[in-house]
Order: C-alpha cells, then sequence, then structure tokens
C-alpha cells in the first residue's frame, strides 16, 4: 500500500471546476501507471512520384506532430467492511468517469498530467489481492484516451 499513490482528476467544460482526489473521493488508489511522454509523431504528409526517388515529406513549420495515445492504468481499493463497500467505491468512480466526458488528469507519482483525456475501457480482469497484513484490494485496469499528449497540466 506505501507503494501506491493518489490520482488527481478534473472534469472539463462543466460549471464545476473542482478538482478531485481518487483516494478522497472514492477511496481508490492509483497502483501503476505508465511514465508515458507521449506514444508516436504523427507521419507527415508526403507524396512518391514514380519518376524520383525517396518521397517529398512536408513537414509543419512548428515541427512534427504527435499521435493520441492509451495507456493502461491500474487502481486498486481498500476493502474496508465488505465487499459491497468495495462495489459501491468503485461503481462511483467508474460512474465519475463515465459521466465525465474529457478530463484532466494528473498523476502524483509520475508527476504527469493531461488534458482532453477519456475512459476508454474498463478490463475485465479485476482481482483480489491480499497484502502482508491481510488487508484485501480489489485490484483493476482502466485504459485511458489521451487526445492531447503535449499540454502538460500540472496540479
Amino acid at each position: 500500500m506505501e507503494k501506491w499513490r493518489n490520482f488527481f482528476l478534473q472534469k472539463m467544460g462543466s460549471s464545476s471546476n473542482s478538482v478531485c482526489e481518487s483516494v478522497a473521493s472514492w477511496g481508490v488508489w492509483c497502483k501503476d501507471i505508465p511514465f508515458k511522454l507521449f506514444d508516436r509523431v504523427k507521419a507527415p504528409a508526403k507524396r512518391s512520384f514514380y519518376d524520383e526517388h525517396g518521397d517529398e515529406e512536408f513537414i509543419p513549420t512548428e515541427g512534427l506532430y504527435i499521435e493520441a495515445y492509451t495507456m493502461k492504468v491500474e487502481f486498486g481499493c481498500k476493502k474496508t467492511s465488505s465487499v459491497n463497500d468495495v462495489r459501491q467505491k468503485v461503481g462511483l468512480f467508474l460512474k465519475y468517469l463515465h459521466e465525465s466526458g474529457m478530463m484532466k488528469m494528473y498523476s502524483s507519482h509520475t508527476r504527469i498530467g493531461r488534458q482532453n483525456v477519456r475512459l476508454e475501457s474498463v478490463s475485465d480482469n479485476a482481482k483480489w489481492k491480499t497484502d502482508d497484513e491481510g488487508n484485501e484490494f480489489l485490484v483493476f485496469e482502466l485504459t485511458f484516451k489521451v487526445n492531447d499528449p503535449v499540454t502538460d497540466i500540472t496540479l
């Protein structure tokens, strides 16, 4: 549990601009998040002529553009009283992600934040884990799509 971190989310384009912290709001910890600055560079526009060698590539004056990417983030929720308690916490967390649409997110572990992020999928392989002290955790994985891979969001 000591290696797990909190995670910050904020709905975009809503009248409520409050930042939600995952542990305080839902009892959900971020277990594993990739340190992903960006994924790939977009292929530039190009033309190829059959009577010439190579390609003619058009590079914008501001440089190459970056592709949107997805990232898998692993979360955990500690069982405090019953399995229903965990189901309720995780259910409220997923409802927030589902209803928020586009969000800003920030990881206190990687110190990377992004905007125009949305929930893409929920993995169907959630698992119960028990730590050395006998505490039970539901560990689950979510996939987020990062539509703005270059704007850095800070807390």
